[in-house]
């Protein structure tokens, strides 16, 4: 058996740092402001006011936990966690897409009951505050961007702060109708839909999440475009047992087994394909079993054409 491994277990996480130093930041910022707009919602009477600061609070709670997860995450590979602990990234995203979930109950119950009886409210106040609220998000926001894309763990605390400044927009928007028309019903309107963003945000996070837990192919990757290309390198008969999969973002591995028509070849072809692997889809955590003949153990699997 023959493998190819162009770059070490241990990869480095380039960036790990200044992931925990924005975690740090935004929960700092969202900590002060989850305090102003929760005072400022009991004060003024709004439940969207409210309900944004809740929103800002179980902010708090997944930055939290994400800067726990990426401390955690950058210990060391060990004999038991090969891969280290980058897979707690992934589950503390989980976490924060379900505590996103459960927020909604709350804010839709207490919403349906001001509907029936609307309560007044103070709302030049109102708008006060929602526009400090909405700054403060922009501003964690700012400061989580750059690295969210590549940091699933990061992405999650991205995706929260941004639904909580499209929350802080609705709130503005309320408060603006309620001082033109003076119909406090539109609190409760508002305070509903901050739900429906909160649910989509969620929803975007959980099935990112369970997707790299279940070791599917990331989403920018696509497995027949590999065997293909794998396929088509001189000397090579056919390709099986092709995994692609994810331990966290931005972290991919490949492993499968190359068919060659002669031993010879199988330097070479090595070679070849951990190039293109690496070259061409950007995966540097490559396995590659070069043989002669498919395994036994492999006989199982449908031919390329049939899958």
């Amino acid at each position: 058996m023959t493998h190819a491994h162009p770059s070490s277990h241990a990869h480095p996480h380039h960036g790990r740092l200044s992931a925990v130093s924005a975690l740090s930041w935004a929960l700092g910022i969202t900590g002060v402001f989850f305090l102003v707009e929760l005072v400022g919602g009991w004060l003024t009477g709004s439940l969207a006011l409210v309900s944004d600061a809740l929103h800002m609070g179980f902010d708090m709670t997944a930055l939290g936990l994400g800067l726990f997860a990426a401390q955690l995450g950058r210990r060391p590979a060990d004999p038991k966690r090969t891969f280290g602990y980058k897979r707690v990234e992934v589950l503390a995203a989980l976490l924060n897409g379900v505590f996103l979930i459960l927020i909604t109950g709350v804010i839709l119950r207490e919403a349906w009951s001001r509907w029936l009886a609307p309560r007044p409210i103070l709302a030049v106040p109102m708008l006060a505050v929602a526009v400090v609220g909405l700054l403060a998000n922009l501003a964690a926001g700012a400061v989580l961007y750059r690295s969210s894309r590549s940091n699933i763990n990061l992405h999650g605390a991205f995706l929260h702060v941004l639904s909580d400044a499209l929350g802080s927009l609705g709130v503005i928007a309320a408060a603006a109708v309620i001082m033109a028309t003076g119909w406090q019903k539109v609190d409760s309107l508002v305070s509903a839909l901050i739900c429906v963003g909160i649910v989509v945000t969620a929803y975007w996070l959980v099935r990112d999440s369970v997707h790299i837990l279940l070791e599917g192919v990331p989403a920018h990757l696509e497995l027949e475009a590999m065997r293909s290309a794998l396929g088509a390198l001189p000397g090579v008969r056919s390709v099986h047992d092709l995994h692609l999969w994810s331990v966290t973002r931005g972290t991919e591995s490949m492993s499968g087994h190359v068919v060659v028509e002669s031993d010879a070849q199988i330097p070479a072809v090595l070679r070849a394909g951990a190039r293109l692997v690496r070259e061409k889809f950007g995966i540097t955590h490559v396995t590659l079993q070069v043989e002669t003949s498919i395994s036994p153990e492999c006989d199982h699997e449908p031919p390329p054409e049939a899958q």
